[in-house]
Order: structure tokens, then C-alpha cells, then sequence
């Protein structure tokens, strides 16, 4: 903590702060220090560190290496600096000496990666070598018309991002093309196919081939109309392509999961996030044999109306296992962790399981007292 000094608040020739984040604690080595739970600013120049009552800088000079480490359990990410050593005439600062040549930047909510990011392009950059000669070469117009400046700045970004994304959508629109031209023959070889009345070898597998290219005919806009009407037809399609499926991931399925399915299979013709939620509230049992339910975590899941064989699947699982948390029924039932976590409460609210509350964690066995 001694390379630290009491902050100037005059900028150096060229300086421009480059990231800032809060809630950061600094460390003299091992040891914790007064400055707990402060802003962090990267320029540049320097480190800035302020908690409203005190601020302090280090210059940038003085790192010559880097390291972070990732957050673990209690433990934050933390960013650790190695140091030159302390110069011998320096600005008054809140440490004259210390023993290490290291000082740890603690993110107590995160961040690390980007403020790594910014000190080693500053490093990089060595911008407080250049000093005045970095001021001269910008143009007088920075000096003033701050405003003007920032608008032209961003229309300039707001056309470079246009540029690369008119790029980028030519290569899709071409694809979009031939994925069109792709389905209309498999289409018109699948109506030959069904027109043909013998089940050969390679009929069958050709039917297959045409079967693994998804939805043929998917549902839009264009051809069903919008609103409510478009949202039922997408419920009945959705019905049909999810029947499989979600028998195979034992009856539940997360909505995330039931959009990257649904897309997948139509191809091209892909559908929005809202348009495939608002599709699934149109799901019913007695309609579908699935519906759309919300759990008290917030997860919307498509849930099929076996329930009753749900709940006798979970329950044997648990008493070949003797008892079950989340994460072993989670890998015992290849679902995932979310999934496996709300059918254990599902299971314990309806009195199916009851739990046990360790030091080791939650544990949920079968309910001997109903049965009782």
C-alpha cells in the first residue's frame, strides 16, 4: 500500500478514465485494509480508488504483473498486482512502508474479468510515456463541443454496426434462399413418396432422411393470421412436435428448452421467444395432453398430464436410493438441476416425500407418516 497516495483530482496530459466499478476492497498483501467497499477507476494513467470520505491513486507504472482469480464459495474474485518497488521520494499516501510487493483488488460483486481487461490495455497502451504528445495529436475540436462530439461519435459507431450487420445478413438471406428451396423438395419428394404404395428398404429410409429435416410445413404469420388465432395454431404445431420429446425428458420440459426444440425443428421459419410462450398458454390436457405451469421459482416448464406417473417415477427413484437431493435425482433422471429441484418440492407439497435438513444439505425421503 505504500506505492498508493493521497488522490489529485487534476487529470495528467492525455488521461481518460476507462472503467470504473463499485464495491471494491483493497488488500496490502494478505492484509485487509481501511479501504473497504470503495469505487475503482482504471484511466489511463492510474488506479483511482474513493470511498466518498477518503480517495486514493496508484500510478500504472508501478505494476509489472497481473493475475486474477476467480470467485469461489465465501471467497471473492480478486485481482492481484505485483509491484515495483516503492520510490524513495514520493506524494504522502496512507502507507509510508509495507513488506509486500503485492497488493490484491477484491470484487465483491463481481466485475474482475472486465477491470483485468481494462488495466492491461492501459498497460498496454503506456499512455503516460507519451504525455503531452498524445494531447496534440487530437484535434482542437475536443477541447470543446463536448456534446457534438459525443453525437458524432456515436453515429459513427451506429454506422460501422450497420456496415457489419448488412454483411453478415447477406450470407443469412442467401442460406434463407436455398433453405427455402431445400424444404419445397422435400415436400414435393415426400408427396410422391406417399402416393407411392410400396414400403421398400429405401423408401423407408428416405422417409427418414425427410422426416430428420424438421416441421415441413411450419406455421406463420402469413398463412394462419396473427394474434390469438396465430398463437393456437403455433399451440396445436408445438403439441405435435412435443408429444415425443417430452415423454422422453419424463413429462417436464423447461420453456428455454421447448423454444431451442421447437426452432430447431422448423427450420428457417423460426419463432420468437414471446411467440412460443404465448403459444404454450394455449396448451391444455384435455386438448394436448400438456399445459404450460409456472413454478413458485418462477420457471415456466411445459408439463405433460401425466403427473400421477411423474410423481410414481420419482418416488421409486428415491426408495432404490434410499433418499435423493436435487442433484442426484437431477443425474439418476438426466434433467436438469432446476427441473429436479421443483418436482422434489412438487412431490413434497403434495405429501408424496418429505425432507431432512442436514449440514450436508437437503435430502427428501419417501413419507412413511402419510402412509402411516
Amino acid at each position: 500500500m505504500d506505492r498508493w497516495i493521497w488522490q489529485n483530482k487534476d487529470k495528467r496530459a492525455a488521461e481518460e478514465n476507462r472503467h470504473t466499478i463499485s464495491n471494491v476492497r483493497l488488500y496490502d498483501g494478505e492484509d485487509k485494509t481501511p479501504f473497504d467497499q470503495g469505487s475503482l477507476t482504471v484511466s489511463t494513467h492510474r488506479l483511482l480508488w474513493s470511498d466518498g470520505n477518503q480517495s486514493i491513486e496508484m500510478p500504472l507504472k508501478h505494476i509489472v504483473k497481473m493475475e486474477s482469480h476467480g470467485a469461489k464459495f465465501t471467497k471473492s474474485a480478486k485481482v492481484i498486482l505485483t509491484l515495483t518497488k516503492a520510490p524513495h521520494s514520493k506524494s504522502p499516501g496512507p502507507m509510508n512502508e509495507s513488506k509486500h510487493d503485492y497488493i490484491k483488488l477484491s470484487f465483491v460483486k463481481g466485475g474482475h474479468q472486465e477491470t483485468e481487461s481494462a488495466i492491461k490495455k492501459c498497460l498496454n497502451e503506456k499512455r503516460w510515456e507519451k504525455g503531452v504528445i498524445a494531447v496534440q495529436n487530437k484535434p482542437s475540436s475536443l477541447m470543446g463541443g463536448g456534446l457534438v462530439r459525443i453525437e458524432r461519435q456515436i453515429e459513427s459507431s451506429r454506422i460501422s454496426t450497420d456496415q457489419s450487420l448488412s454483411t453478415a445478413f447477406k450470407d443469412i438471406d442467401n442460406l434463407m434462399v436455398k433453405g427455402k428451396e431445400m424444404v419445397s423438395l422435400a415436400e414435393r419428394i415426400a408427396q410422391k413418396l406417399s402416393d407411392v404404395k410400396t414400403d421398400g428398404d429405401e423408401t423407408v429410409e428416405l422417409k427418414s432422411h425427410l422426416l430428420s429435416i424438421g416441421i415441413s410445413n411450419p406455421v406463420t404469420r402469413e398463412t394462419h393470421g396473427t394474434g390469438t388465432s396465430y398463437h393456437k395454431s403455433l399451440g396445436n404445431e408445438l403439441a405435435r412436435m412435443l408429444h415425443g420429446p417430452l415423454n422422453e425428458a419424463g413429462g417436464v420440459l423447461s420453456v428455454s428448452e421447448v423454444y431451442c426444440r421447437y426452432n430447431r425443428a422448423r427450420g428457417i421459419e423460426l419463432v420468437s421467444p414471446e411467440d412460443v410462450v404465448n403459444a404454450c398458454k394455449t396448451l391444455t390436457p384435455e386438448h394436448h395432453g400438456m399445459e404450460l405451469k409456472k413454478f413458485s421459482s418462477g420457471v415456466l416448464v411445459v408439463e405433460g398430464d401425466n403427473f400421477k406417473s411423474i410423481m410414481d417415477n420419482l418416488l421409486q427413484t428415491i426408495k432404490a436410493n434410499d433418499c435423493c437431493n436435487a442433484v442426484t435425482l437431477s443425474n439418476i433422471m438426466s434433467i436438469p438441476l432446476l427441473l429436479a429441484k421443483e418436482r422434489l418440492q412438487a412431490a413434497e407439497q403434495h405429501g408424496i416425500v418429505c425432507r431432512d435438513e442436514t449440514d450436508d444439505g437437503i435430502f427428501f425421503y419417501e413419507n412413511l407418516f402419510c402412509m402411516a
